[in-house]
């Protein structure tokens, strides 16, 4: 191997406007430039002008590869087949080192179906999976049914979502894609799961991959410069915080009963979605004071976390490991959490956070936590020092490089 390490990153999804995952694969490129590996990502962008050779992105030497916005999820998947990941394959065969291995780092479905074919002895190949592409096609894990590697699993999968009649007609390919993806873990030199939980669900998907747990990192440092400053837009001194889409999988739906329940002295909610109105309408019928920001700067949402009186996460769904969750930590945000997916491993009951399993549990410990300053000072201690001892970048990337070097020893 070369002195330097050379990492070549795709992902799905990059900042500046992006969730969880993007930012989570900005992180990752960011700790490992730090730790002086040269790091270029490579990012399909939805814009009707050419490719822009390599910008810029909040620090980190960015290809992107643009395309033109396209509505229809089976359209913009084919589309993305015949020639967003063949232009994102051959950006990442001419960045590929001429000494020592390179890593392909893939972060989600386009650019692991992009990487993978440019496997060899000197171009390794690791994906991280952060959510449940690989065995969901809407990546979401819920309304699942069956194997969607299958035509009676997806056939009976999209049964269950309401799916209109005439995509039946497309459930041979989906299957297919489904197969196609199940392979892309096996085939890849190293598969790398946001949690335990997750890792444990891809052993037991795809028995033959090659998967570690290696988690989400957080800029703690970076954080702590940033709650300094204060919201760019005026908020209510004393408050609760949802941050995420207001969708099902993200338990939005519950926020009009909670806040019906709880009747918090405020709420702001950083998001948007079909439940805007919903959640609005309950406020007003609860005369509590109610923020809904739609899309909020991500220095902005920081600073609301670490001024929160107490952080509300509802989330429904199979939550690998949660972005917002581990912000929150390092924010020193009040949590209240439900246990789904990953989210046992960011948040101990009663020490980093309270974790309840019902809405009737997620309104007694939000009351109690709303009137029990003591406990509300130690989860802030402990939510800072889980941060730091477990999600840091140094100690998260440490894990990355370690990983990186076995998979250059291989060569």
């Amino acid at each position: 191997m070369s002195d330097q390490r050379h990492i070549v990153m795709p992902a799905d999804v990059f900042p500046p406007r992006c969730g969880g995952a993007g930012w989570s694969a900005h992180a990752l490129a960011t700790a490992l430039q730090q730790h002086d590996a040269s790091v270029t990502a490579i990012v399909p962008r939805a814009r009707t002008a050419p490719d822009s050779g390599t910008v810029d992105v909040a620090g980190i030497a960015t290809v992107e590869v643009q395309h033109r916005p396209i509505q229809n999820s089976v359209v913009r998947q084919l589309f993305s087949i015949l020639s967003v990941i063949p232009r994102m394959r051959a950006h990442i065969a001419a960045l590929r080192s001429a000494a020592g291995v390179t890593i392909v780092h893939a972060q989600h479905i386009l650019a692991a179906r992009a990487a993978l074919p440019l496997k060899n002895s000197r171009t390794r190949v690791v994906i991280t999976v952060r959510d449940h592409w690989p065995w969901d096609m809407r990546a979401t894990g819920m309304q699942m049914a069956g194997d969607q590697r299958t035509l009676s699993g997806i056939l009976q999968t999209m049964a269950r979502r309401d799916v209109p009649r005439w995509q039946s007609a497309l459930a041979p390919f989906y299957a297919f894609q489904m197969r196609q993806r199940a392979a892309l873990l096996t085939q890849a030199d190293l598969v790398i799961a946001v949690s335990e939980h997750m890792a444990q669900r891809v052993r037991t998907y795809t028995p033959t991959a090659n998967v570690c747990a290696i988690p989400n990192m957080v800029d703690i440092q970076s954080i702590a410069q940033t709650i300094q400053g204060v919201p760019s837009f005026p908020i209510p001194e004393r408050f609760v915080l949802f941050v995420g889409k207001l969708s099902p999988n993200k338990g939005a739906q519950y926020l009009p009963e909670l806040i019906a329940r709880i009747r918090p002295p405020a709420i702001i909610v950083a998001g948007d979605g079909p439940l805007q109105t919903a959640i609005a309408a309950a406020a007003v019928a609860a005369e509590v004071p109610c923020h809904i920001l739609d899309w909020v700067a991500h220095d902005d949402v920081l600073r609301l976390m670490a001024r929160c009186s107490a952080l509300w996460f509802p989330s429904s769904w199979d939550e690998p490991l949660s972005r917002v969750l581990l912000e929150a930590l390092a924010c020193a945000a009040p949590i209240v959490a439900m246990p789904t997916g990953g989210t046992p491993e960011i948040i101990v009951d009663g020490v980093t956070g309270l974790l309840a399993n019902t809405i009737d549990a997620f309104v007694a410990a939000a009351q109690r936590l709303a009137t029990d300053p003591a406990l509300q000072a130690t989860l802030k201690h402990n939510s800072l020092a889980h941060a730091h001892s477990t999600y840091a970048q140094d100690i998260v990337v440490a894990q990355v490089l370690a990983q990186y070097d076995a998979l250059g020893a291989l060569q």
